[in-house]
């Protein structure tokens, strides 16, 4: 637009100019006129830029930023300057469901941690991202600049917070469980502050959601069978305490004078303890169930 009111200027120059040159003055001086309130509307008009809600403007001139930012609106700027769009409203790294990302943990195996983080661009830097990156593949700058920096530095973030996550901590040894971890209350600050270190000058973290995460088959497969031998070795452990119960019911049995023992049985069950006082114990062998 300011190309066009410059064009416009140099008209009104010379028509100006071929009034003074000429016998016939009111033809050129109202061609220049017209030419000179149009050169002043385009002026106008270049010096006026709109920056849409929740964006910030980028202050370029000559197609280079000048370190200027705006708020959303209106806004003025010379007529030789333009501003470019640059979005600060949330964004969002959604990767829930079956688009999470795998990352490799202790083992090492294969995890695929689902999570979604809301994030914002920060105005301060705006202008240095809007000159580092260009519009590609069909992107804007903006575009740009999160397909090929922030989304991969969220990645590595990912990858580095899980490194030494251990799968099979997971599993109750003494139950064979397997238990649901928490990534939300155990991993949230951590990836919040890798994220930080990477990208704090750049952008704001709002929130980090994490779902249930899942293992690669080779995993899975493990853990269940870590799990089972878990379990096996509980059940053992009960059927060696059982063991040991038995001997001790057995062996207070054995201590136990027959005849007398025999006499409580006959009397608690109704029976004649006649085959008691010749040693037997017979009447143990058959219950009332009166």
């Amino acid at each position: 637009m300011f190309v066009l009111a410059i064009i416009a200027f140099i008209v009104a120059f010379f028509a100006i100019m071929a009034g003074v040159l000429s016998d016939e003055k009111d033809a050129p001086y109202a061609a220049g006129g017209v030419a000179l309130f149009t050169g002043a509307v385009f002026t106008l008009i270049s010096c006026l830029s709109t920056v849409p809600t929740r964006n910030v403007g980028i202050v370029t001139q000559w197609g280079k930023p000048t370190g200027r930012t705006t708020g959303a609106g209106l806004q003025w700027t010379a007529p030789w300057q333009d501003v470019d769009d640059w979005d600060a409203s949330g964004q969002t790294y959604a990767h829930l469901g079956d688009q999470c990302v795998w990352v490799t943990v202790k083992g090492p195996r294969d995890m695929c941690v689902p999570v979604q983080i809301e994030w914002a661009a920060l105005p301060e830097n705006a202008p240095a991202n809007w000159a580092a990156f260009r519009e590609a593949d069909g992107m804007d700058r903006f575009g740009t600049w999160v397909a090929r920096r922030v989304d991969p530095q969220m990645t590595a973030a990912l990858m580095e917070t899980f490194a030494g996550y251990d799968p099979f901590a997971s599993i109750d040894p003494k139950t064979g469980d397997v238990a649901v971890p928490n990534l939300n209350e155990t991993y949230r600050k951590p990836l919040s502050d890798a994220i930080a270190q990477s990208l704090g000058h750049d952008i704001t973290v709002k929130s980090i959601a994490f779902g249930k995460p899942g293992y690669d088959k080779a995993t899975t497969d493990a853990l269940g069978e870590y799990s089972s031998k878990a379990l096996a070795g509980r059940n053992l452990d009960l059927d060696k305490a059982n063991a040991v119960k038995r001997k001790a019911v057995t062996d207070i049995d054995a201590s136990v004078n027959q005849t007398a023992r025999c006499l409580s049985i006959a009397e608690k069950n109704n029976k004649e303890p006649g085959l008691c006082m010749s040693g037997g114990t017979g009447v143990t062998l058959t219950h009332s169930t009166n």
